[in-house]
């Protein structure tokens, strides 16, 4: 049976990582969502940023949700002109 993973602190840059289930990690910044990764049946983390478009496979849980932390924040679409 896996280790279960060390909860993971506040980043500097103000997001928050919640583990909603075994595997399954969501990101927060200022209460707005960023995105969230997932663990991979062959023990890979999966990120995805706030569209759940995939951002990339990574060999650990920390380098996956740095990824999501390094996106950009999301644009508002549609501007009145």
């Amino acid at each position: 049976m896996p280790q279960p993973q060390p909860p993971l602190p506040i980043h500097p840059s103000g997001v928050v990582w919640s583990r909603v289930e075994p595997g399954f990690h969501v990101g927060s910044r200022s209460s707005e969502f960023l995105g969230y990764v997932e663990r991979q049946t062959d023990g890979s983390y999966r990120a995805h940023d706030m569209r759940s478009q995939t951002v990339g496979d990574f060999a650990d849980l920390r380098a996956a949700t740095r990824a999501v932390e390094a996106l950009e924040p999301a644009q508002p679409t549609g501007s009145a002109s």
